[in-house]
């Protein structure tokens, strides 16, 4: 065993079992979590058990809804290639689990289980796939240990690492080192963090810069679902709005002070507000700011199509990457807070994309910035001036819509890549 190991396996995987143990005592995720892996190698035997004719396994470990929904392409291709390959989806969260339990592109689904040394053993004895692939970063020390012990080929994938990451510190650095040389091949989501892993971590091991899934897997999803399958009422007043997504209360005062002085100007401009956790009491707050701004609101739950609104509140989660279809320009929340979020959305229905000054957080708002695609805005004031230009101007909106087009058309076909790289590890 390796010094990394023994440290690993010794002093972190004890202290990390009663961490856990210890959390949920106060966090009810944390219980499900513990709960839910009681059962997990009964549950697993049972299943392969049921199909131990298909050998061909692939293992795909999403850590929580956001890293599966970058898996979904590799998903997909996998099974459109490789239509016998037995399709196998392990989660971290509970919160994953329990939305991924009916869905039909996945085989088998099982919690990951805690990666002690022993627990690992067995999850890979009855498991026993020929590939194993990460999403991101969730890469757990002994499950990429043993399976290079067993000679199971294993991809991470959508890979990157900022130059200020904590990985990087001393010591973690090391030990980031002692996994990241146990990968068969890293796939990261540019040249550039492509260099950086090799820089940090691994100057000589196989990594490759494929694109990020998440292009794909947005695209995917502009195409899936019809936007007046999300009304249940007529859609064309709401058609050509400025749609507000994810929005946090410090990004809600801006916009909708913005919005209430362009609607002085522009007769008919309505807004799509979905904000990032619509509780009611969210909710509520944004009606009371609204009715302060004079503006007219509706809940989506509650619109038949006939009431008279300047803003309509989304009270449903799950939708947004669709409503962004009903953009004439688009706002990214959280750039007035915590951080930008995800600005792929948007533009993949190529719609002008505007955003705070918190931004960092995401590469792709900064490369959009710099590919002209992306505009920082900075208080309400710029908010509304930009709105107004792009409400007048249609030249300026339509080369700024496509723009955020080209941009997302020219960063998809990640999901192929990566399966031209592993192909002979699927073909089995």
């Amino acid at each position: 065993m390796s010094l990394p190991s023994i440290i690993y396996n010794i002093f972190v995987i004890p202290l990390l079992y009663i961490g856990f143990h210890v959390l949920s005592l106060f966090h009810a995720k944390v219980r499900r979590g513990i709960r839910g892996r009681k059962a997990l190698f009964d549950h697993l035997r049972q299943k392969f058990a049921e199909q131990s004719d298909r050998t061909n396994r692939v293992l795909i470990h999403a850590a929580s809804m956001g890293e599966f929904e970058q898996a979904r392409p590799i998903l997909r291709t996998i099974r459109e290639r490789y239509p016998d390959a037995l399709l196998c989806v392990s989660v971290f969260s509970p919160s994953a689990f329990d939305h991924l339990k009916q869905n039909s592109e996945i085989d088998i689904l099982t919690y990951l289980p805690f990666d002690s040394r022993k627990n690992v053993l067995r999850f890979l004895q009855i498991v026993n796939p020929s590939v194993i692939i990460f999403i991101r970063y969730d890469l757990w020390p002994n499950l990429v240990w043993q399976a290079h012990k067993r000679g199971i080929y294993t991809v991470l994938i959508d890979a990157s690492l900022q130059q200020t990451s904590w990985r990087q510190k001393p010591v973690i650095r090391q030990f980031n080192q002692a996994i990241f040389a146990k990968l068969d091949l890293i796939c990261a989501i540019s040249e550039q963090a492509a260099e950086h892993i090799r820089t940090a971590f691994v100057p000589y091991a196989p990594v490759i810069a494929t694109g990020d899934t998440r292009f794909d897997q947005v695209v995917f999803r502009a195409k899936e679902k019809q936007i007046s399958e999300i009304f249940s009422f007529p859609v064309d007043n709401w058609l050509q709005s400025f749609v507000a997504g994810s929005t946090w209360p410090e990004d809600e005062s801006i916009v909708l002070t913005a919005f209430a002085k362009l609607c002085q100007q522009q007769v008919g401009a309505r807004l799509i507000l979905a904000s990032h956790e619509p509780s009611e009491n969210h909710l509520a707050g944004c009606e009371r700011l609204c009715k302060t701004l004079k503006l007219r609101t509706v809940r989506l739950s509650r619109n038949t199509g006939t009431e008279q609104a300047d803003v309509l509140l989304i009270d449903r989660i799950g939708i947004l990457a669709n409503l962004y279809a009903a953009a004439s320009v688009a706002f990214v929340g959280g750039s007035f807070g915590p951080g930008v979020h995800n600005v792929i959305e948007p533009a993949a229905h190529s719609a002008p994309v505007l955003f705070g000054p918190q931004m960092h957080n995401s590469p792709e708002a900064v490369d959009m910035t710099n590919a002209g695609c992306g505009t920082i805005v900075r208080n309400a004031d710029e908010l509304y001036g930009l709105l107004q230009r792009l409400y007048t101007d249609s030249n300026l909106r339509n080369d700024l819509a496509e723009r955020a087009r080209q941009f997302v058309a020219a960063r998809t076909g990640a999901d192929r890549r990566i399966i031209e790289l592993i192909h002979s590890k699927l073909s089995i």
